[in-house]
């Protein structure tokens, strides 16, 4: 009984880094739950694809490519929150070019959602 629970506390410690990376303060983001929602979319849309049984495999990059696409109500949410998010001097930035002030939020995200989802799709797969 001694050797059974021990056993369950070194697995507990040994997955504890895995879990609390999931819940972890976004270096880039913080605790912004528009960004949050987009990069939490598209980390499951990579797990749910790295354990699935298919014939063919698709690249990690295939994957972030995809999962951006199944996730892009919650990026566009986060791209409409930005003005509001912004800073005093980002929303000066924003009132005299709108457009690019968009852009750069869109690439920003886009870039770091796509390397964020390639963690942690070959984090997921098994044949890593």
């Amino acid at each position: 009984m001694l050797l059974k629970h021990w056993m369950l506390g070194v697995a507990l410690v040994a997955s504890a880094p895995w879990a609390l990376a999931d819940v972890a303060v976004d270096p880039l983001y913080g605790d912004d739950p528009q960004a949050r929602a987009v990069l939490d979319c598209q980390a499951d849309y990579a797990r749910r694809y790295a354990g699935a049984v298919t014939s063919q495999r698709a690249t990690a990059t295939e994957v972030a490519i995809a999962a951006h696409a199944g996730c892009i109500d919650a990026f566009e949410a986060f791209i409409r929150s930005r003005v509001t998010a912004a800073g005093e001097a980002e929303r000066m930035q924003a009132a005299m070019n709108p457009a690019a002030f968009v852009e750069h939020h869109r690439q920003r995200m886009r870039d770091y959602a796509h390397a964020h989802t390639l963690h942690v799709y070959l984090r997921s797969t098994a044949d890593f």
